[in-house]
């Protein structure tokens, strides 16, 4: 089994753009609309909206574009990301505006970040 892809809200393009494309250096490979019935069938919300699919070799981001976004349901939900120069990755985020969270836990660190939106990503070294 293997994870797809993850789908996201983002409160625009361009922070999506900045972030998934910019930060994560993923491509953008399409982008769609979501209809209000479709959206009320699979999501239990009227509420249609656009949806740009950006892609790399080992991961995808679906990232839903709503006129207004939803309020975070769920505080534990996150995706976990392995980079292989963990410290520089941070550092650009950082840089870049995104929140980074860096938690002690016994002799390690845990680190989490923010995208634009709220969305969190826990970072792990390769």
């Amino acid at each position: 089994m293997k994870v797809r892809h993850v789908a996201v809200a983002c409160s625009s393009q361009e922070n999506a753009d900045r972030f998934y494309g910019g930060i994560l250096g993923l491509e953008k490979m399409k982008s769609s609309t979501l209809t209000g019935e479709l959206a009320k069938q699979i999501f239990d919300t009227p509420h249609g909206c656009q949806f740009v699919l950006y892609a790399g070799e080992e991961i995808a981001f679906e990232v839903f574009l709503p006129e207004k976004m939803p309020e975070k349901a769920v505080p534990y939900v996150h995706t976990c990301l392995e980079v292989e120069d963990r410290n520089n990755f941070i550092r650009r985020c950082g840089q870049s505006g995104c929140v980074v969270k860096r938690v002690k836990k016994n002799d390690s660190e845990i680190i989490f970040l923010s995208d634009y939106d709220g969305n969190l990503f826990e970072v792990k070294q390769s």
